[in-house]
């Protein structure tokens, strides 16, 4: 076997004790198994996972499943109304309220385009107000007249035609609610102003609906 010969078997030999030196662990079919799934919601944390995809709407409805708390939230159904109106053609008074004035054609047009979808007889309108900010008012369907909402909502509002519970920045999918400063409101509306009921927010280390004011 002449020297060069030697030199390529004597390479190949060491390239083949170094490959099996520093190869990777040989992990039991069990723990490969567990690897093959680790990026689904039902294996890996689900905070790891809500931190890694927040958009993932299957994962937010995952996380959600599993919060504690849900029960302290108002239920629309313990607001119920017993006045209703069918008026169809409402007249907005905007000279009821300094707002009307200011944006009469916005109110005009989602009171029309909204009808009746509030306690009975009452009309919720919005409009955009910047980035992540929405304002609006409560208009009467009977009167015309304008009330404003009681705070800015930075993910709308949530509202039934036939509850007095007015819910602003509802925890809903999609919304901000995995932001730390998310807060949702519910509030209470007694025909002429807006009662607090409380202010809640998603603990996403404890899972957990706590309240905040």
């Amino acid at each position: 076997m002449n020297k060069k010969v030697k030199i390529i078997l004597l390479s190949f030999c060491m390239f083949v004790a170094m490959a099996y030196l520093f190869r990777g662990p040989e992990w039991p079919e069990e723990r490969l198994s567990q690897i093959s799934v680790s990026r689904t919601p039902e294996v890996v944390d689900i905070v790891v996972a809500l931190a890694e995809r927040p958009w993932d709407e299957k994962v937010q409805e995952k996380f959600l499943s599993e919060v504690k708390g849900m029960e302290k939230l108002p239920k629309f159904e313990d607001f119920p109304v017993t006045e209703f109106s069918d008026n169809k053609n409402i007249a907005v008074d905007v000279n009821s309220d300094s707002i009307g004035k200011i944006y009469p054609t916005a109110i005009r047009y989602s009171v029309e385009y909204n009808g009746i979808n509030f306690g009975g007889k009452y009309s919720v309108v919005d409009w955009g107000c910047g980035t992540g900010c929405q304002d609006g008012v409560v208009v009467d369907a009977d009167t015309g007249h304008i009330y404003r909402l009681p705070h800015p909502t930075s993910n709308g509002y949530e509202v039934k035609k036939d509850s007095r519970l007015l819910v602003q920045n509802s925890i809903t999918i999609p919304s901000g609610w995995m932001n730390d400063w998310f807060k949702t409101r519910y509030w209470e509306w007694n025909g002429t102003d807006f009662k607090l009921l409380g202010v809640y927010k998603v603990d996403l280390e404890k899972k957990e609906i706590i309240e905040v004011e």
